[in-house]
């Protein structure tokens, strides 16, 4: 077993690029993610006894990588853009994060007997997980203090929501065209607009880029001085997560005409994503993971499902078109990459900027209505 911390830290920094390497040369590791790689490599490795399960090493880095992260993707959310994203886009994206709401809320309802006293905790990061994305999965669940083994299985879980639902709305759109046309008068199957946008491109603002020393020296700072006035607050009001006051001082700070000319901020975050789940998967025991994985993958279906009856449902009565309900659902479940693709692949171009623009804006929302959730659920289930 690697015991030394600067040996182990080596180590984990190559098993993050090797985890890269996977995802760019192979199309099956791209489906995954490079960081839900990372969970299974952590998982296998402490399992074999390559590294350390725990200790004040890895503790340190799943103590501090998660804020970084939080902060650097937070501060690309910028409020104004809402306006570029019209008014339909940001209803239909709210529309489907209550379809989330009451899907995590039903689905911990009843399946609390079979997934035990943790329920109320996979609710609210599922539902902050299908309002932004992975890091919010990441945050919620270590705001709560899901055990480890737990979040590593519904870690992966969430990951094979993905592609499957990307699918699955592929299915829908061409069995809804005609009811959703007949009833909005308009499909969004446009050929104009964003042809530029791609999902390769987006993909490498979170991968690769430009750092200047000025930019990643400001971006390594202010993460530091968010958790040392995050901490101050909850101390303050204790009530009150520490990551939520992260989420909200990284929010004010990225409104910021200075913050917002700061350029790799969402690279530095996804590193720091990799490193956390490498620690999170060290700590799970494979023998838990795996039992839970079943059961896991049926509460996330019945989550998925009541979202989508939601979305669609509500949609079509409220006459909206069917790219938009569409893509605001696959934005917040998915995540703006995800939402790019599918809008490019059935050829609704209009829809995605705004798309894209409503997903970024889940990143920073996400953590309010997955810990709102998982309050609610904590006094609706029993102890």
């Amino acid at each position: 077993m690697i015991a030394s911390p600067l040996l182990l830290l080596a180590f984990l920094l190559l098993v993050v690029a090797a985890a890269r390497q996977a995802e760019e040369r192979w199309t099956a590791i791209q489906k995954i993610s490079s960081a839900v790689v990372c969970t299974l490599l952590g998982i296998l490795l402490a399992n074999v006894g390559v590294i350390p399960r725990g200790g004040e090493f890895m503790d340190s880095i799943s103590r501090y990588a998660i804020p970084y992260a939080i902060v650097l993707f937070v501060l690309s959310t910028r409020l104004a853009d809402l306006r570029k994203a019209g008014p339909r886009m940001v209803v239909g994206f709210g529309l489907a994060g209550l379809g989330t709401f009451i899907g995590a809320v039903a689905a911990s309802l009843a399946f609390y007997r079979v997934l035990g006293p943790e329920t109320w905790k996979l609710g609210g990061t599922f539902a902050g997980a299908f309002f932004g994305g992975g890091l919010n999965f990441a945050a919620v669940g270590q705001g709560l203090e899901m055990t480890d083994s737990l979040f590593a299985g519904a870690f992966v879980v969430d990951n094979l929501s993905t592609v499957p639902w990307m699918l699955g709305q592929v299915a829908l759109a061409g069995l809804l065209a005609r009811v959703f046309l007949r009833r909005s008068g308009t499909d969004g199957n446009d050929q104009s607009g964003d042809e530029a946008l791609d999902p390769d491109a987006l993909r490498r603002t979170w991968t690769e880029g430009a750092l200047s020393i000025t930019h990643l020296a400001v971006l390594a700072a202010l993460p530091l001085l968010a958790l040392t006035l995050a901490g101050l607050l909850s101390q303050v009001l204790p009530g009150v997560p520490e990551v939520l006051w992260l989420t909200t001082i990284a929010l004010a700070l990225g409104q910021l005409p200075v913050i917002a000319r700061l350029r790799g901020s969402a690279m530095l975050s996804y590193f720091a994503l990799h490193l956390f789940f490498i620690v999170i998967g060290a700590a799970s025991d494979v023998r838990e993971v795996l039992a839970a994985g079943p059961w896991l993958f049926i509460y996330m279906i019945v989550i998925i499902a009541i979202h989508a009856a939601v979305v669609y449902g509500v949609g079509w009565l409220a006459r909206f078109d069917l790219a938009t309900v569409t893509l605001a659902s696959q934005a917040a479940v998915g995540g703006p990459g995800s939402a790019l693709a599918l809008g490019m692949a059935l050829q609704w171009r209009q829809r995605i900027a705004p798309a894209v623009i409503v997903g970024i804006f889940g990143y920073g929302f996400g953590n309010y209505l997955g810990f709102s959730t998982a309050w609610l659920l904590q006094g609706l289930l029993p102890a």
